[in-house]
């Protein structure tokens, strides 16, 4: 697993489907991944801009962090094989959206990293403010949680495994927004996870 450029976002990837530096895949690859990540933040009345990048497979799984953070991250997450991971953002003077989609060899190492990409995801959390909600979810894949974090306005994260990917679904809103933010990140999390499952 790899730690995204964006703040609260970590993520990790693995196998293309079919064949990908001599790692078979089971399930959905890296086609599947960057359709996903083509997915608008989706909420009535709330609108978001058009995102100013297409999303791009990512193999690269070198960092040379220090950050005490991602070294825990990567020392729980060292035998998971990495291949590949696609992201985009939506953002405007109100509000910032960021959806990650990590894809593993199968989802049972997908499984395994859930615990790993959550603590590092409350670890960040808490340092940058308050966590105000830590807890499973239901109705939304395999292993659905969320975390809501005040920090420069409301955050909700939502992490989520559909077969072998992982799903990252970030809201940030540090301006005018809707008065329930984490109903709008939920709302935008299930049509996520509807075109996963279309493909699953």
């Amino acid at each position: 697993m790899r730690v995204n450029r964006c703040l609260l976002v970590v993520s990790s990837a693995v196998v293309v489907a079919g064949c990908a530096s001599g790692h078979r895949t089971a399930g959905l690859g890296a086609e599947d991944a960057m359709r996903i990540a083509e997915v608008r933040p989706a909420d009535p009345g709330w609108t978001w801009p058009q995102s100013k990048r297409k999303p791009v497979w990512d193999t690269s799984t070198e960092s040379s962090s220090t950050d005490r953070l991602l070294v825990e991250f990567r020392t729980k997450t060292a035998h998971l094989v990495e291949i590949g991971e696609t992201w985009n953002e939506w953002q405007d003077r109100d509000k910032k959206a960021h959806l990650d989609v990590a894809v593993y060899r199968d989802s049972s190492m997908a499984h395994e990293a859930m615990a790993a990409f959550n603590a590092f995801s409350r670890g960040w959390g808490r340092r940058l403010g308050d966590i105000t909600r830590d807890r499973k979810v239901d109705g939304l894949g395999d292993d659905a949680w969320v975390l809501w974090v005040v920090a420069n306005g409301m955050q909700v994260t939502y992490h989520w495994r559909r077969d072998n990917l992982v799903i990252e679904a970030h809201v940030h809103c540090y301006g005018s927004c809707p008065g329930d933010v984490d109903s709008a990140a939920r709302a935008w999390a299930a049509v996520i996870d509807a075109e996963a499952r279309s493909h699953s």
